[in-house]
């Protein structure tokens, strides 16, 4: 059970990255997420199929969270690059 406390903190902690779009941090949990599931899979009292399906539900929904962010950011990005080649359109018809 301790490894399964570790793992759910650390999700948490994913998810709080996310939130706060820090993505080398939410990189970095991911990882150590990885290493702690790899080291509890290896040990005497490894996760129990209903564990590890909660753990697969709280990492499928912090990425898709992490995707929805990113694709927001994208179409951001994009509609101020339009916005700015509008503006330069606009200030050169002005000359």
């Amino acid at each position: 059970m301790p490894n399964y406390i570790a793992l759910d903190a650390l999700l948490i902690t994913l998810s709080e990255h996310i939130d706060k779009t820090e993505i080398e941090l939410a990189s970095q949990t991911l990882i150590a997420i990885d290493q702690e599931l790899k080291h509890w899979c290896e040990s005497e009292t490894p996760p129990q199929e209903k564990e590890l399906l909660a753990i697969q539900a709280k990492i499928l929904t912090a990425t898709a969270k992490l995707k929805n962010a990113r694709d927001k950011t994208q179409v951001e990005l994009i509609n101020q690059r339009k916005s700015h080649k509008a503006i330069s359109k606009y200030k050169a018809t002005k000359r």
